[in-house]
């Protein structure tokens, strides 16, 4: 697989399957290879399924078991350099402090404009 192959690949975790198969669909339409998961567990499994060769990953803050900073930081922990960008429709000062040295990319405030999101995606070296 070449660099760009994997730049082309995100990975979406959210536990909401609607807005998860929206988001599949979605980045898809613009290109993206779209991997997805519905907690962060199933998150590092598909991470390490792939290598860890993905060009961004997209995670929702609140999910049961493992929520966006713990996978986040096993990302981190497990050699995970690039974009992150987290989603939720509410998150608190406490959420965002937590997110503080995990190297977030950006946070999305859902609902978002997915062709915004996979434009600034294209965009980033």
């Amino acid at each position: 697989m070449s660099q760009d192959d994997a730049f082309l690949r995100l990975l979406c975790v959210d536990d909401n399957p609607v807005l998860l198969q929206m988001l599949a669909l979605g980045f898809s339409t613009y290109g993206f290879e779209v991997v997805t998961a519905s907690h962060g567990i199933e998150a590092l499994l598909q991470f390490q399924a792939y290598h860890g060769n993905f060009g961004a990953v997209l995670t929702d803050n609140d999910m049961p078991d493992m929520n966006g900073v713990a996978l986040l930081r096993q990302l981190r922990a497990l050699g995970y350099s690039g974009c992150v960008l987290v989603m939720s429709g509410h998150l608190t000062p406490s959420d965002g402090q937590a997110y503080q040295d995990c190297a977030v990319s950006g946070f999305l405030h859902k609902p978002f404009d997915i062709g915004m999101v996979a434009t600034m995606l294209m965009r980033v070296d």
